[in-house]
């Protein structure tokens, strides 16, 4: 025995020896419990959840092997309304659209954001309309249609997320810390949101995290609203993953079980979290919608084309069918 060792009361080491079991015991607990829950997952989707169909532009991108390789989930943000005259039972317009693809195999993953503004043809509508609009006109089903049309690659999953339980997520992992880049004052009374934040580094709980997501009442607008979408995914992906998180796993499933709505199945899930690991590591891939802002019948769009669709996917390293038209 040291003399270190000698200094320190028996009843003090016995103590510290009952609270690492006891921690140790509670990791294990928590660990059988998240394993419970997946495993019963797994074996309602492997035995009684029919397979979740691709969504694709054509039969062909539907079948490819190389572009079903990896996983592409449309992540769709939904807001409170654009006004107080729409019913809370009628489709918003989404807030937030964004394609998560992963390679399981390669521990790659690729982050593409599509502005609101974009300007696209949506099924059965005569006219172009903005992206946004996909999901009140038909859903999910039409929201998923919609980007597969315009990118030309498989859409296998979708995530929708309601603001609230966004704001909830980053509440559990304790916020994120970050670099406000300017100040951010809105008020919106009739979709009940107030934005009031101030320019520089500081911590955000889930309420202003929330506000810092959704602004977009500057010069860049919608684009720069995207761009910081993009940058604190990033902030928040990578506190995610700690050993700390750990004990907040039960929490974490209570509150996407309660305001998340997929079509993932637990195995799905697991693999993409495990992909996503590796976030903020020199193999993740993040960028906006190539495109320009254009002015047509009064209406102001994020206007696209082919080449600039193509352009974002092969940056992303995204295999994709022909795009000529969209």
């Amino acid at each position: 025995m040291t003399e270190m060792e000698a200094q320190v009361p028996k009843h003090t080491v016995k103590r510290r020896l009952r609270v690492g079991r006891l921690l140790l015991f509670v990791l294990i607990a928590i660990i059988v419990l998240v394993g419970c829950f997946v495993g019963g997952q797994m074996a309602y989707n492997a035995f009684f959840k029919p397979p979740t169909p691709v969504v694709a532009a054509t039969e062909e991108i539907g079948k490819d092997e190389i572009l079903n390789k990896r996983i592409n989930v449309l992540l769709l943000g939904t807001d409170d309304g654009d006004s107080e005259d729409i019913a809370a039972d009628v489709p918003k317009r989404t807030d937030a659209m964004l394609v998560v693809s992963f390679d399981p195999e390669h521990n790659d993953v690729a982050i593409l954001s599509l502005p609101r503004d974009t300007r696209v043809s949506i099924p059965g509508r005569r006219w172009p309309d903005k992206i946004n609009a996909a999901y009140a006109y038909g859903g999910v089903t039409m929201a998923k249609q919609t980007v597969a049309n315009l990118l030309q690659i498989p859409i296998h999953y979708y995530m929708k997320v309601d603001w609230q339980g966004f704001i909830e997520v980053v509440d559990i992992l304790g916020g994120v810390d970050m670099y406000v880049e300017h100040n951010m004052d809105y008020e919106d009374p009739y979709a009940n949101l107030k934005i009031h934040i101030k320019q520089g580094y500081q911590h955000l709980d889930g309420e202003k995290s929330g506000e810092y997501v959704r602004f977009r009442h500057d010069e860049l607008g919608d684009i720069g609203r995207v761009q910081r979408q993009q940058k604190f995914l990033k902030t928040l992906a990578s506190e995610f993953f700690t050993v700390g998180n750990i004990i907040k796993i039960p929490a974490l499933v209570a509150t996407v079980t309660k305001y998340v709505d997929t079509d993932m199945d637990a195995l799905t899930m697991i693999k993409s979290a495990n992909t996503f690991k590796i976030f903020g590591g020199d193999k993740v891939k993040s960028t906006m919608l190539y495109g320009d802002f254009k002015t047509i019948d009064d209406i102001s769009y994020w206007a696209t084309s082919p080449s600039q669709i193509t352009r974002t996917l092969d940056e992303l390293k995204i295999p994709h069918g022909k795009i000529t038209k969209f």
